[in-house]
């Protein structure tokens, strides 16, 4: 004969290190247990963090004008069972954009890290959001177009989870922006 007792519960999305769990059995009044050696077991789990990293990024606009200036929005979430700890934001911005900004606002439970941009390489790096809905970045980048560029202005930038998480949904991981030409009068 047995008994079998299912422990249920949701890991906090804050959870680090081992979970250690002990389950133990104890003999009833007047008895006696000759083996009392099994009497305990622990189940031991190590943190396998999962988020769900996403980003997006538009300017509002399917042209840009030559001369003009751009800015760009950068949403990034995380939807995961995770709080996402030490990961980072990069945006290679096209080189016919000049005088590149980037600024970074967090909201809810979020936190924007260092501002490693340099020039056109914009970089956030030791970010961290928690899961749900209500914790994300906003990241503005902002230059001019140079007067003199032609062609479609593709710019893409792309989130990466930190050192020991996984994200098992990376399509979502980068974003790209791509503008024509405003048409000429």
């Amino acid at each position: 004969n047995f008994l079998t007792i299912t422990v249920s519960g949701t890991v906090s999305p804050s959870a680090t290190g081992n979970l250690v769990n002990t389950a133990t059995v104890t003999s009833g009044t007047s008895q006696s247990d000759p083996t009392p050696g099994n009497n305990s077991a622990t189940d031991t789990d190590t943190p396998a963090p999962q988020t769900n990293l996403g980003i997006t990024k538009t300017d509002g606009s399917a042209t840009y004008t030559a001369g003009a200036a751009i800015s760009y929005t950068i949403v990034v979430s995380n939807a995961g069972s995770s709080n996402a700890t030490g990961a980072s934001v990069a945006d290679t911005v096209p080189a016919n954009i000049t005088g590149v900004t980037a600024n970074c606002v967090a909201t809810g439970t979020a936190s924007c890290g260092a501002n490693a941009s340099v020039g056109n390489a914009v970089s956030f790096t030791g970010v961290n959001i928690a899961a749900g809905a209500g914790n994300f970045l906003t990241i503005t980048v902002s230059g001019t177009v140079s007067p003199s560029a032609t062609g479609d202005l593709v710019n893409t930038a792309t989130v990466t989870a930190g050192g020991g998480q996984t994200d098992p949904t990376p399509g979502n991981n980068s974003a790209t922006d791509t503008d024509t030409p405003a048409p000429q009068t």
